[in-house]
């Protein structure tokens, strides 16, 4: 799908944000080790938050969502595979989320770069990408 407009990004950044606190909360309830438990949980919190805050840019940017079209971003790219193992083995849970954090980087970086002509929102964006970048790296050192 073409993220064409500023309305378009927000929208699939909502999507993606539920998507991976739906896995946060099923990591969450599968996991065994405490520790992964309470960081899924802190990141299905984290996803909640950037939820309100995502809906907060969307109400502050209303109008300027339609006046600036965006060119060469597709959503293609940020599928998020969440799909959690039978066995509940919390190696491949810690990798899913990884690349779920990889993802979720990538999308904010592009996306915050595509929409710098509203420069509060593209900082929000680069906050968020940074947040994922340091979870990305927590997920694969623990």
């Amino acid at each position: 799908m073409e993220l064409g407009t500023f309305g378009i990004i927000l929208k699939f950044a909502l999507d993606l944000e539920g998507t991976a606190s739906s896995f946060y909360e099923s990591a969450a309830k599968n996991a065994v080790d405490s520790n992964l438990v309470s960081l899924f949980e802190n990141l299905l919190n984290r996803g909640q938050k950037r939820i309100k805050t995502l809906k907060r840019i969307r109400r502050e940017n209303t109008t300027e969502m339609i006046l600036e079209p965006i060119t060469g971003f597709s959503s293609d790219s940020y599928d998020l595979v969440t799909a959690i193992p039978e066995d509940n083995d919390e190696r491949t849970i810690r990798e899913i989320a990884a690349t779920i954090e990889e993802v979720l980087h990538d999308f904010y970086t592009v996306a915050a770069t595509k929409i710098d002509f509203l420069s509060e929102a593209a900082y929000s964006f680069e906050i968020l990408a940074e947040e994922n970048d340091e979870t990305r790296q927590l997920l694969a050192v623990s």
